[in-house]
């Protein structure tokens, strides 16, 4: 996953004011050399890195006769790049529902959750028609996973966690996670993660069925 400290060190400078007003919609670079007072050459030079570090791209466009406004956005990288406070929210979140709702009723809610993510892997789907799935599911969440077969077993291994910030104070989002695994497998599934390091990882063992 990117950085986001390194991202944080872009934005402290030049190119974070132009990232900044690029933040309110595609801009050409006579609009950017009227915002920031820098030269144009300045403008191109910066734009050129960031969109060398795949931060912002150009979109060509004709505006009647003369030559084309070439126009230059943020991608959806900077968008996913930029410090969000979703571990914050969904902190706060499972600390009032647990203390709350009390601590059988916020498993089951943690359970019901991790069923609405498996969804119905459906019948007769081969073994690795799920694992392929689970593995797409864990990726959309932002965990790169590899797989590793051993002794009759997987073992799924990601080299960052999506959820680094919370599974300290919040290890059951390791045991939601396995869940989820264990009902796309349709296997028995143990939590392994390192959740004690400064840089959590994801793992998780699964039995490889006898078909399998």
């Amino acid at each position: 996953m990117a950085d986001n400290r390194w991202f944080r060190r872009i934005l402290a400078g030049t190119r974070g004011q132009i990232a900044a007003r690029l933040r309110e919609g595609p801009a050409t670079i006579n609009e950017l050399v009227g915002t920031l007072g820098l030269s144009a050459n300045a403008v191109r030079s910066h734009l050129a890195a960031l969109e060398r570090d795949g931060l912002v791209e150009q979109d060509v466009r004709r505006q009647g006769v003369g030559k084309p406004a070439h126009l230059y956005r943020l991608t959806e990288d900077a968008n996913s790049l930029n410090p969000k406070a979703y571990h914050v929210v969904l902190g706060a979140l499972l600390d009032s529902l647990r203390e709350n709702a009390g601590a059988e009723a916020y498993n089951e809610r943690l359970d019901a959750v991790a069923r609405r993510l498996a969804g119905d892997p459906g019948e007769d789907v081969p073994f690795e028609s799920r694992l392929t799935g689970i593995l797409d599911l864990l990726a959309a969440l932002g965990a790169d996973v590899t797989v590793e077969r051993r002794d009759g077993a997987i073992e799924l291994r990601g080299a960052d966690c999506p959820l680094a910030r919370l599974v300290g104070p919040h290890p059951e989002l390791c045991h939601l996670l396995a869940s989820v695994i264990a009902q796309r497998l349709q296997v028995e599934v143990t939590d392994c993660c390192e959740r004690a390091s400064a840089l959590p990882k994801c793992r998780f063992r699964a039995q490889l069925p006898s078909a399998a």
